[in-house]
């Protein structure tokens, strides 16, 4: 997995993933949501996995776990994806509803009602 370090979108990490995110990329993939000491005060995360190549099931734990961390804060955690294997991957799990697809980081961030879908 390759990775762009996080940037700060107003109060917002985004992060960016690239390549291939599996067994072998977990621990990497769950630092990368985690951030680091200088971005960890942000109050919102958008993971964004349009440069993702291939998903299996290994990294849904830490997203998960970033997501349950935002709601505790009264946050929200976003992903951005257009790729049909990971969108039936989010369907298989029954996790679609709790990861929404959004087309950019632009959309993710400026949805009306932002933090209104559970």
């Amino acid at each position: 997995m390759e990775d762009q370090w996080p940037t700060q979108l107003d109060n917002c990490r985004v992060v960016c993933p690239a390549g291939e995110l599996d067994l072998a990329t977990t621990l990497d993939f769950a630092t990368l949501l985690r951030g680091t000491a200088a971005t960890t005060g942000a109050d919102w995360l958008i993971v964004d996995l349009s440069r993702v190549t291939f998903m299996d099931c290994s990294p849904l734990r830490d997203l998960c776990v970033a997501w349950t961390r935002s709601r505790a804060t009264g946050r929200w955690t976003r992903v951005v994806y257009d790729q049909a294997p990971i969108s039936r991957l989010l369907r298989l799990m029954a996790l679609q509803e709790q990861f929404p697809r959004y087309a950019s980081i632009d959309a993710a961030w400026r949805e009306p009602g932002a933090g209104a879908r559970a």
